[in-house]
């Protein structure tokens, strides 16, 4: 049994609702302008452990100007990639509020939030899909109980809260908005302290409910997932039986907290899913077959509880690994498992329909070489993928067409020894991948594009970075 942890480039086929293309996240739908749009990233080039916001066309700050100890927590770019929101303690060290500021002023931002009670900061955002505002995740009105707000880029300052009334010791713990925009769907113990449930919140104001039946103390909903087509949700929860965590959905407006995941042996539940693209179907983690084997299973949400196994036969002590994702066709699994050799991490695609399963990593995979994370490229056409494969220790960037399997291409220069791609994300014209590295200088994880019509070669995005600085994140549109 593996029990390896995984970390690098992240594996969601989501869009991020904060409407970014953000590092680590693969996004089919955004049409990107001279194949890489508008690119940000946040980086502490001036002050070292001061994060601030940059833009790669300017190459100016975005942000007011920060002192130490003030840093930038989080950012988004707008849908028309004409602004960023982000959160910072830019007004008074160590109180993280929210601001927005637009890419031909940079350097005047707006604050975005209410006012914050004493000891009160903004968490978390994420800008709606139709571009009018941000829902932000605060303790605002009261110091430790953390809640969500809505405030309009039209009327800043004017926050209104969307989640129902909770009980002393209640907090929202997670949040999600609808693609329509009409709706925020979040986790929280509202009704009873530590029971955490589901609830829908309309933009509207109109609409504030749960959507399974109501808890009793020991259940809860450990994650979720929203439909991409806005018809509904699904969450991982022990609903049923209270130790087990298996599938349900809930349809809006329809059906409430249907199980959709198949039966499991003793001792198994459901790991961790993903919802499929086109919002038919789901793939899931689970030890559904033999207790404390996981592996990984497709359902149509058509035929809940009807599922079929989507990696292949394992080898003793072997098992799929947190890191799969579905094609943004929905047509294919791609997932990363000591499947072959146990503890030797490959590369596998299994097509949902019929279930042809390939080996997708380059040269085979020995020893200590293991692929480290994986994202699609937006037409579907194959993955990209960090690896150790040409030389171990040192985590490189490679992509394999679906057409060529086991036939990789190094994307970035050939990295010195114990150098690492940190993550990566293929630009929605699925002819450049952005990622981070310390490809120049050992000490400094610097931002590069590399296109696969001239692998080998890249380019540096960010400016020239202070010693002990690093570009820690980024995003594009």
């Amino acid at each position: 049994m593996n029990t390896r942890g995984w970390s690098g480039l992240a594996i969601s086929l989501l869009l991020l609702a904060t409407g970014c293309q953000e590092s680590g996240v693969i996004g089919g739908s955004v049409t990107l302008g001279g194949g890489a749009g508008t690119i940000i990233y946040r980086a502490d080039r001036s002050i070292d452990t001061v994060e601030e916001v940059f833009a790669v066309s300017s190459g100016s700050r975005l942000n007011e100007a920060l002192v130490l100890p003030q840093t930038v927590q989080g950012f988004a770019l707008t849908p028309d990639a004409s602004a960023v929101v982000y959160i910072a303690d830019q007004d008074t060290p160590g109180v993280f509020e929210l601001y927005r500021v637009t890419l031909a002023s940079p350097g005047v931002s707006t604050k975005l939030n209410g006012t914050l009670v004493s000891g009160g900061d903004v968490q978390e955002l994420k800008i709606l899909p139709d571009g009018s505002g941000v829902v932000y995740l605060a303790d605002q009105t009261t110091d430790g109980v953390n809640e969500l707000y809505r405030v309009l880029f039209a009327s800043p300052g004017t926050a209104t809260k969307v989640n129902g009334t909770l009980v002393s010791g209640g907090n929202v713990l997670e949040f999600d908005l609808t693609a329509d925009s009409a709706s925020v769907v979040y986790r929280a113990d509202q009704d009873i302290d530590t029971v955490v449930e589901l609830y829908r919140t309309a933009l509207s104001g109109t609409l504030n409910s749960k959507l399974h039946s109501a808890y009793a103390v020991g259940r809860a909903v450990a994650s979720f997932k929203l439909l991409p087509n806005s018809t509904g949700v699904v969450y991982a929860a022990n609903q049923t039986t209270s130790t087990v965590t298996e599938l349900y959905e809930t349809v809006f407006g329809g059906s409430q907290g249907f199980t959709i995941s198949a039966s499991l042996v003793s001792g198994g539940n459901v790991l961790d899913f993903t919802v499929s693209p086109d919002s038919t179907g789901v793939v899931y983690r689970a030890d559904q077959d033999t207790d404390t084997v996981n592996e990984l299973y497709y359902v149509a949400l058509s035929s809940p509880t009807v599922s079929v196994k989507v990696n292949g036969t394992l080898v003793a002590s072997g098992d799929v690994s947190a890191t799969y994702l579905m094609t943004p066709d929905s047509a294919s699994v791609v997932y990363i498992a000591d499947e072959d050799t146990d503890e030797r991490f490959e590369l596998y695609r299994t097509v949902v329909t019929g279930l042809a399963r390939t080996v997708l990593t380059g040269t085979r995979i020995t020893g200590s070489q293991d692929v480290y994370g994986v994202a699609t490229i937006p037409d579907s056409s194959g993955v990209v993928y960090i690896a150790d494969e040409t030389s171990v220790g040192t985590r490189e960037l490679y992509r394999v067409l679906f057409a060529t399997p086991a036939t990789s291409m190094k994307v970035n220069p050939t990295l010195a020894s114990g150098r690492r791609v940190e993550e990566a994300l293929v630009v929605s014209n699925s002819g450049s991948v952005l990622y981070r590295a310390n490809q120049t200088t050992a000490a400094a994880v610097e931002l590069y594009q590399a296109f696969f019509s001239s692998a080998g070669t890249s380019t540096t995005l960010n400016g020239s970075l202070i010693a002990g600085g690093n570009v820690s994140a980024f995003g594009v549109r």
